[in-house]
């Protein structure tokens, strides 16, 4: 990301189905959880393989617009 800094790991053992990220998924998505971007569900998942609501995106486009 032009300028950005895309090193910040966070971590994703706490979510109940980390095993099921995908490997290729696994760094950028610990970057997310590591800038606040992924939240995970209330039920402590974070849904690797769900298909993303329309609310889901519009949340995190306006996060990344706020952000970036």
């Amino acid at each position: 990301w032009k300028g950005q800094d895309v090193t910040a790991q966070g971590d994703l053992t706490p979510f109940a189905d980390a095993a099921k990220i995908s490997t290729y998924a696994q760094v950028p998505m610990a970057w997310a959880v590591a800038e606040g971007f992924l939240e995970g569900y209330g039920d402590g998942t974070v849904g690797p393989q769900n298909t993303l609501t329309r609310a889901q995106m519009a949340k995190l486009l306006t996060i990344l617009d706020q952000n970036f």
